[in-house]
């Protein structure tokens, strides 16, 4: 009996012990990067030289295997600021996509937040002259993108 209650005990220490360093991770990023080298393709967060810039939507929920519903707590929440953005729509004139960089910035200094707003039309130029770049200019393009990427990430832009 006594060792079952050690168990159970220690169960619990380590619930509380993963709630608390689950508390602390970042919010999950729905901007991924496709990563080849050496022909092994990966998926990351975080970008890398050469990487090509996916945006991922995850899936809002479990509905069509039990006909029921089940959704978690975050994706509850990401309705509701969903239903708040399109609330304050007239108002603000943001879209539900601006209105989200806008949240995700908010406790950010004003310094970051003026970098971040420098960086995103740069960002998606650079983006573009990757594209369309030949095979000598494409590797010093990707390294100014690759810093770049780093330092919105850096920023939790």
């Amino acid at each position: 009996m006594a060792g079952l209650k050690r168990a159970l005990i220690g169960l619990v220490l380590a619930g509380c012990a993963g709630m608390a360093a689950a508390q602390s991770l970042p919010a999950p990023s729905r901007t991924m990067y496709k990563c080849t080298a050496k022909n092994v393709t990966s998926y990351s967060d975080k970008p890398c030289l050469g990487a090509e810039r996916l945006t991922v939507t995850p899936t809002r929920g479990v509905n069509k295997l039990s006909g029921t519903e089940r959704i978690g707590k975050d994706v509850q929440d990401e309705r509701s600021r969903e239903i708040w953005a399109d609330a304050f729509q007239p108002i603000s004139g943001m879209t539900r996509e601006e209105y989200e960089v806008y949240r995700r910035r908010f406790k950010l200094s004003t310094a970051a937040k003026q970098e971040c707003r420098q960086l995103d039309p740069t960002l998606l130029q650079l983006e573009a002259m990757e594209k369309a770049a030949d095979k000598t200019a494409r590797p010093t393009i990707q390294r100014d993108l690759f810093t770049l990427r780093q330092r919105f990430t850096d920023l939790r832009c």
